[in-house]
């Protein structure tokens, strides 16, 4: 925008704009209008899509996740969410339906500061019993080896959440809550299975959420270690049902 000095012009001349502002006279250029292309608007719809999926899903998992508040991490699950729409769309009809390992979405972490994947004995696999049903089954593990706890620890909880979102509807929704009370023994230890009801529709991705809470000893109380490296929480399981 410039200002006019020695006109009081009003109306328009080629790619400028003349007007009056408060009784002074200004000047500016025309904007420039960009023609989108079709993969460019695609690509918004994408995001669009996965900024929307991104919030459902920070919503439904905020009672276990750590991290909030954290802008990067809104950021990260959105891009994450947008890379697997774009790659799920250049997938052939033809090919095999992938029911487990979602690229980009499987082991996608909450908290940065605490990789949930490195615990080796929360890994989930997941058999479907019967139509309708979906069962999330933990191999057996010694938890005072194999869950990285603190030697004061009096016990570890592992509280988890299931989600269903529909691509088509844009539109995720709770299946299910729980934790588990895990002792901290040097003896072998047998995670319950999981069984969830399902309605089964081909663009459903369901998602479980774990995060480990450290339950330790302090003096005369057991109180939950609330140190971001030992927090944490992430996709343990991403799949179609």
């Amino acid at each position: 925008m410039a200002r006019q000095h020695d006109s009081k012009l009003v109306g328009t001349i080629n790619n400028l704009i003349f007007y009056n502002f408060r009784g002074a006279y200004y000047m500016r250029a025309k904007p420039v209008s960009v023609k989108r292309t079709r993969a460019s608007v695609r690509s918004g719809y994408h995001f669009g899509k996965a900024s929307r999926i991104g919030r459902q899903i920070r919503e439904i998992v905020q009672p276990i996740n750590p991290r909030i508040t954290d802008k990067r991490m809104m950021c990260r699950l959105t891009g994450a969410w947008n890379k697997f729409i774009s790659w799920r769309e250049k997938q052939d009809p033809a090919s095999p339906v992938r029911k487990s390992g979602l690229p980009f979405i499987q082991s996608f972490q909450f908290n940065e500061h605490s990789d949930l994947e490195s615990i080796r004995a929360i890994q989930v696999s997941v058999n479907s019993p019967e139509p309708g049903l979906m069962e999330f089954l933990f191999a057996p593990f010694v938890p005072a080896e194999a869950l990285h706890a603190p030697f004061n620890t009096d016990h570890i909880l592992l509280k988890w959440i299931i989600t269903s979102t529909s691509l088509a509807d844009v539109e995720t929704e709770k299946l299910a809550t729980g934790e588990i009370r895990i002792p901290y023994v040097h003896e072998l230890f047998q995670p319950p299975v999981i069984s969830i009801p399902v309605i089964t529709k081909p663009d459903r991705m369901v998602l479980m959420v774990g995060a480990v809470q450290y339950m330790v000893k302090k003096k005369n109380d057991i109180r939950q270690l609330n140190d971001m490296k030992k927090l944490p929480c992430g996709v343990v399981w991403a799949g179609q049902e």
